[in-house]
């Protein structure tokens, strides 16, 4: 028996091969489907592979025998069995046999093969592999491995990795971030007649005292808006100066309170304003002292909006940390600063999508007012994705 094994991109190209080598008597022993090998941005079309044999000629002699032989033989009864079958029929039988066998065989072989070109440097990419490339993509990026399993399981509802180049996969994964992204939410008025009351917190040195100038500056020169200032953040007597100072240049009344009972005093007299913006005392986010101080000063406010001010030279093992410590937050709005500092940007959707909380401001610089914009989403992922470390 001949066997022989054929690669071909369709069945008519089979075909046509296995007639003109085996001829019309050829029997078709197994097809499949493989994929040759290739890189995430070029993947070839499958291939088709087919296995097929030919009975080559037996060439038998009879025996003569004596017809008394002959005779005695059709006088006896009918065997199933195969010792007494004449000679043509066991050929017959062992053909069938040895095909039954040799199907057992050759598929057993392409098992085989398909094993060993799979443990090869040149096998082709599988599937879990194209997923764990992306999601070290992302990862490089500084985004958090279950995030970025969460945004490549769906663009796989929508794009098979085996079939599109790495540019749609990316852009993809681009539009599935953005979503995450959510609404910006900024400074806003909701409330006529009273002024809207915004309170910064944060750990230390993350640049909340110039966050705040930078926000008031905008609001007053650009917003043509009627601002206070209120800080107390007195344990650091530079950010007090600080803050006075940025109150004088921009002409915005500041308050400065010693103890929670004096903000009740403040907010008394700037009832006529859009806006009062509250600086506190920044502290680390291990600080047993948080909540009993913010608790402290929102017994005096009817109702008042959060930033959360965020480094992002911070790690997000940190970050995490610090969010962790503030959770007795209801609601806030996540404003980072030191973008300028920053060499990843991962984290932005990291917090995002840990907290739930809307975006509002990143700060790119130490300038009072410029250095400062509202959160973009197509900038973020501009920054995410495009820009490298």
């Amino acid at each position: 028996m001949k066997v022989k094994r054929y690669l071909v991109k369709d069945m008519n190209e089979a075909m046509i091969k296995i007639k003109n080598e085996l001829g019309m008597d050829a029997v078709i022993l197994n097809t499949r489907k493989i994929k040759s090998g290739g890189l995430f941005k070029f993947f070839k079309k499958p291939v088709i592979e087919v296995v097929a044999a030919i009975d080559e000629p037996i060439t038998t002699s009879r025996v003569n025998r004596p017809q008394e032989q002959q005779v005695v033989q059709t006088q006896q009864p009918k065997s199933v069995e195969f010792s007494s079958l004449d000679p043509e029929k066991k050929m017959d039988t062992t053909i069938n046999m040895e095909m039954v066998e040799l199907k057992k065989m050759v598929q057993l072989l392409i098992e085989k093969v398909d094993h060993i070109e799979h443990q090869t440097p040149a096998a082709e990419v599988t599937q879990t592999s194209q997923e764990d490339f992306y999601v070290d993509f992302l990862k490089q990026r500084d985004i958090q491995e279950s995030i970025a399993k969460k945004i490549l399981e769906i663009v796989q509802r929508q794009i098979s990795l085996n079939e599109k180049n790495h540019d749609t996969v990316i852009n993809a994964m681009k539009v599935i971030a953005r979503e995450y992204l959510g609404d910006i939410k900024t400074i806003d008025r909701d409330i006529q007649g009273k002024p809207s009351v915004y309170m910064f917190l944060g750990p230390t040195g993350v640049g909340k005292t110039t966050t705040l100038a930078k926000i008031a500056a905008r609001l007053t020169l650009v917003d043509n808006k009627k601002i206070g200032l209120i800080t107390a953040d007195t344990y650091r007597i530079a950010a007090v100066e600080q803050l006075k100072t940025y109150s004088e240049i921009l002409g915005i009344p500041l308050e400065v309170i010693y103890e929670a009972g004096e903000l009740e005093e403040a907010l008394y007299k700037f009832r006529d304003k859009d806006y009062i913006l509250i600086d506190t005392a920044g502290r680390s986010h291990k600080s047993k002292e948080l909540k009993s101080d913010y608790d402290e000063l929102i017994k005096f406010l009817d109702s008042v909006k959060v930033f959360l001010v965020m480094s992002m030279t911070t790690s997000y093992k940190d970050m995490k940390s610090i969010i962790e410590s503030y959770d007795f937050l209801d609601d806030y709005r996540l404003l980072f600063t030191k973008l300028d500092e920053a060499t990843s940007y991962g984290n932005i959707l990291n917090l995002k999508v840990v907290t739930g909380k809307p975006l509002s401001y990143f700060t790119i610089g130490q300038s009072v007012p410029d250095d400062i914009e509202e959160a973009d989403k197509e900038k973020i992922i501009q920054y995410i994705f495009d820009v490298q470390k």
